[in-house]
């Protein structure tokens, strides 16, 4: 009897450690992923792409980490860092300042932890991010062909407001632009062509966009491309502080200005990009068959991407019909599994 009791008692202590050891290892199992969010006050899209990227991962039954780089690089290195000691599994970035970002693949690749960058590539990271060329390209015939009709191709200034950090991203999707009025456009004389340092940030470039002005007291008739939505938008808003925007007309890339109740009256239109909506194409094409134990070719060529996000130009007529990020991001993630913002929202597919 008693070695009855004594067995009935070992088996009582043991199941609680058995039930422990098969929760750490059901914990160890799980997925875990890693984000690393800009962090530039500048955009609400780069605080939704954490919050898509959250919700996207639950959904899956993963565990997510999500950290900001403050739009500062040495913050970016130490995120991946921190997320190397989280024990992340996989890890995704937008780092809007990319000086840092082979140390971050190096950092990664010590860790076997394969890292998807949106935007702005790198040799080690997975690219996950918009055709840059066709997207500036196809913004600047949108304008091109407005330049024609109201000026007969004849401005006084065509003005890029570029990004020069970003290295390629700028060269593309800024040149690109310059590219697009030119096909609309093609006899525009190359000195009216003239750029600026906006850094892609309105507020940073409205000091470099006024002294721009200042230097060209007699151009009216003035075309602003750009790296994105905001540098356009510092050359126009440094025109309506000088009284001097009456016939500035502003193209973006990017999306991020044209939706809403305070578009600026003279940012003409835009290239959606659907920022917030970027971990739909990373986890699908990339995070989720890693996750499923697959391989995954690394695809780090802006021009060759592990997944590619269409551009959607238009016009702030048209963008009047897209709902605001917040109205995007609730039916995004209602949306069934893959469906991209793309799919839902461009009007000119």
């Amino acid at each position: 009897m008693r070695n009855s009791v004594r067995a009935f008692a070992l088996m009582a202590l043991s199941v609680p450690v058995l039930i422990g050891l098969a929760g750490v290892a059901e914990a160890q199992d799980k997925f875990k992923l890693g984000m690393m969010v800009g962090g530039n006050t500048c955009c609400e899209w780069m605080k939704a792409q954490g919050d898509v990227a959250r919700a996207l991962a639950e959904k899956m039954g993963w565990d997510y980490v999500e950290l900001s780089n403050n739009n500062d690089p040495a913050t970016a290195l130490k995120n991946a860092q921190i997320m190397v000691q989280e024990g992340v599994d996989a890890a995704i970035q937008f780092n809007g300042q990319p000086s840092t970002n082979p140390a971050i693949s190096a950092v990664m690749k010590a860790a076997n932890i394969p890292i998807v960058t949106y935007d702005i590539a790198d040799p080690g990271m997975y690219f996950v991010g918009i055709d840059n060329l066709a997207a500036g390209i196809a913004g600047g015939e949108q304008l091109g062909k407005i330049m024609k009709e109201k000026w007969n191709c004849e401005p006084d200034l065509v003005i890029s407001s570029e990004g020069a950090g970003a290295g390629i991203v700028n060269e593309w999707r800024t040149g690109g632009m310059r590219t697009g009025v030119k096909n609309i456009c093609p006899d525009i004389p190359a000195e009216k062509y003239i750029s600026f340092e906006g850094s892609g940030d309105a507020a940073v470039a409205l000091p470099a966009a006024r002294d721009l002005l200042a230097a060209n007291p007699n151009a009216v008739k003035m075309a602003v491309v750009g790296i994105n939505d905001g540098g356009v938008l510092g050359l126009i808003n440094a025109a309506e502080q000088l009284g001097r925007a009456d016939e500035v007309i502003g193209w973006g890339q990017d999306g991020a200005f044209i939706t809403g109740d305070n578009v600026n009256p003279h940012l003409a239109g835009s290239v959606f990009y659907f920022l917030e909506g970027y971990a739909v194409y990373a986890i699908k094409d990339v995070i989720g068959p890693i996750a499923e134990g697959k391989e995954v070719a690394l695809k780090a060529d802006a021009g060759d991407p592990a997944s590619k996000v269409q551009p959607c130009p238009v016009s702030a007529e048209q963008a009047k019909a897209v709902p605001d990020m917040p109205e995007r991001v609730a039916q995004l993630l209602a949306a069934p599994a893959g469906t991209t913002e793309y799919d839902l929202f461009c009007l000119n597919k």
